[in-house]
């Protein structure tokens, strides 16, 4: 498939904000202790020189080209030579270049790479996904800190339906599952409902995207369903522009889904690594979708990108 690479500048020097550089560091030492070529990270958390030029590669997906331009802005406010490449197919496809050195970055979400390395893990909760990630990775690949921004499965309800029968909760949707339809987008997690304990759906359905199911949310539900949910993903501009509850998941039912960025151990340093934990400080589930909404719009993720940069870094 063909791929495009660019070249720009984004962002004012990037501020040390919230990020929490403990774990980059403890995952770092990992790298070390299992054996990186050339001693490039070393026992203390520091990183080697890094490459010439940094390339930070992107799938198909408006958020990966979206956060492969957040990442590469954030890099270049260290004054690192920084390009993107962009189009490189599905997940086994840019995991494959970034395997080869093609690509030093890519963005990415934890618990999809956590299920893509270890298929049979079961964490769901954002910690201990991301511990679990960390010691599944494949020698020589390193993960920073995630962001809040995340793209995690969640039932969703219209908020009049919310308020008029106090629904704010996946438990206290528990006793009304047996009359009601779920209505859910490709991306939703529906292997995980049966982990809903006491909850089976009159009627479950798979529509073709994320606005077919909050549609499905405004219209009559059928007579013999007394309640209607959509399963949806919560970066989703549909999602995220639409009227909706999405209902808590105190369980972590559905499997976290953070932005983190996965690279190659060695080909970054100490100060790239601290930028990529500023964007993690700042980066929010309500900014991804926004900026989703204005690329699959028409925009260029570039121009979004650096819109978001220079608000935050």
């Amino acid at each position: 498939m063909a791929h495009t690479r660019t070249d720009g500048s984004a962002g004012r020097p990037a501020a040390w904000s919230r990020a929490l550089i403990a774990a980059s560091a403890l995952l770092l030492v990992a790298g070390a202790a299992s054996g990186c070529a050339g001693g490039d990270t070393t026992l203390d958390g520091s990183a080697g020189q890094g490459p010439s030029e940094i390339v930070v590669g992107a799938g198909d997906g408006a958020e990966s080209r979206i956060l492969a331009e957040i990442y590469a802005g954030a890099l270049r406010s260290t004054g690192a030579s920084v390009v993107t490449d962009g189009g490189l197919g599905d997940r086994t496809a840019y995991l494959g270049q970034l395997d080869a050195g093609n690509v030093n970055l890519v963005p990415e979400f934890t618990g999809r790479l956590l299920r893509y390395y270890d298929p049979e893990s079961t964490e769901t909760e954002q910690d201990e996904v991301f511990e679990a990630l960390s010691k599944a990775l494949p020698q020589g690949l390193s993960i920073s800190d995630f962001a809040a921004a995340e793209d995690r499965s969640a039932l969703a309800v219209a908020s009049q339906t919310s308020g008029q029968l106090d629904l704010t909760s996946l438990d206290e949707l528990v006793p009304s599952c047996t009359t009601s339809t779920a209505v859910l987008a490709p991306a939703f997690e529906a292997d995980a409902l049966p982990d809903l304990t006491g909850c089976t759906f009159a009627q479950t359905r798979t529509v073709a995207d994320d606005a077919a199911a909050v549609g499905e949310l405004a219209a009559p539900a059928p007579s013999d369903a007394a309640l209607r949910v959509a399963g949806v993903t919560t970066a989703s501009p549909d999602v995220s522009d639409a009227d909706l509850v999405l209902l808590a998941d105190d369980e972590h039912v559905f499997t976290a889904q953070n932005v983190v960025p996965l690279f190659r151990i060695g080909t970054l340093t100490e100060a790239q690594l601290k930028a990529l934990n500023v964007v993690a400080g700042e980066l929010t589930t309500a900014d991804l979708a926004d900026m989703i909404g204005q690329v699959r719009g028409g925009a260029d993720s570039a121009d979004v990108a650096r819109v978001w940069l220079d608000a935050h870094l």
